[in-house]
């Protein structure tokens, strides 16, 4: 049996890929939570053993896991909290985004978790277009709230999860709140050793090209000036494969076949989440639970480092 090296919860687990990682870490789960029905399933399906609650994050707090069931020497005794609240009031992809979309309050809501379970350190982990010049209001009032905890020191990083083994150029806010009896906020040392590993085209030999998805450019003709269609954003593959997304709608160039969708096998390998269990998970599913959250080697590499600094062995 792998010795248990930290405890940790997760709240907006998603489908469990943060929460894989910080088990190959040495992690062991007290609970997890996540108000999203896909993400439960295929949580469940990977970790029957940790205690999962399908609930809204804003009604978690300290008395209610107790209620559930939790231990109470548990919840005080956590070496770390993970936390990846939804992205999608953030999200470049959003034309409709804002930094007050109701959906971000869940981002700020974040420091009041902390408060209730006061673990060693949390991790909140978020996209980097948090520093948009458009989300500088909602940015300022949440370094305001992780600074207001005054048993914590806080500190933040953009970091991007290729430089942890992951296959895929997905650049990520990372903060970090460490109670002042245990120090400060320490980020993992990149551990990727061989970039070129990573590239699509060394993964996927007969992938030519990448779509990212998403918003397409119009093209007009130029005699009638009508839309006569929509250009595609394709790159070469000689690179990681960009952000993928929860809405799966990145396509490959494929010498064989042509472009076709990412299949559910790739998107693992892209996530490095290739170990976890997706039987009799739908397509669409894979996509949303891949395209959401923390990869797991990415949540290894922050956990693996914090466990030699910051964690008591148990």
């Amino acid at each position: 049996m792998k010795k248990v090296r930290f405890k940790f919860a997760s709240v907006y687990s998603g489908g469990g890929l943060g929460s894989f990682g910080a088990h190959k870490a040495g992690g062991q789960e007290i609970f997890a939570v996540d108000f999203d029905k896909t993400a439960e399933k295929v949580f469940r399906k990977n970790f029957p053993n940790a205690p999962f609650f399908n609930m809204n994050a804003l009604d978690v707090s300290f008395h209610k896991m107790v209620e559930l069931g939790i231990k109470k020497s548990d919840i005080r005794n956590l070496d770390a909290l993970l936390l990846s609240p939804p992205c999608t009031g953030i999200s470049r992809r959003n034309f409709f985004r804002h930094p007050f979309n109701p959906v971000n309050m869940l981002l700020l809501d974040c420091p009041r978790l902390v408060s209730e379970f006061k673990p060693k350190v949390a991790i909140i982990e978020d996209v980097d277009s948090l520093l948009d010049d458009m989300m500088k209001p909602l940015f300022a009032l949440f370094v305001s709230k992780c600074q207001a905890l005054s048993d914590y020191n806080f500190s933040w990083r953009i970091l991007n999860a290729n430089d942890y083994g992951v296959p895929q150029s997905r650049k990520r806010f990372v903060g970090m709140l460490v109670r002042k009896d245990v120090g400060n906020p320490v980020f993992p040392e990149p551990t990727t050793k061989d970039y070129e590993a990573l590239f699509l085209n060394r993964l996927f030999p007969d992938v030519v090209g990448f779509d990212a998805g998403g918003s397409r450019k119009k093209v007009n003709s130029k005699t009638t000036g009508e839309m006569i269609g929509k250009k595609a954003k394709w790159k070469h593959t000689n690179q990681p494969c960009g952000t993928l997304t929860a809405t799966g709608g990145e396509k490959f160039m494929d010498i064989k076949t042509g472009i076709r969708s990412i299949r559910p096998d790739e998107r693992l390998i892209i996530c490095g989440a290739q170990e976890m269990n997706f039987e009799g998970i739908e397509n669409r599913e894979v996509d949303f639970v891949t395209g959401n959250g923390i990869m797991p080697p990415f949540m290894e590499a922050i956990c693996a480092t914090l466990a030699k600094t910051h964690f008591t062995s148990n």
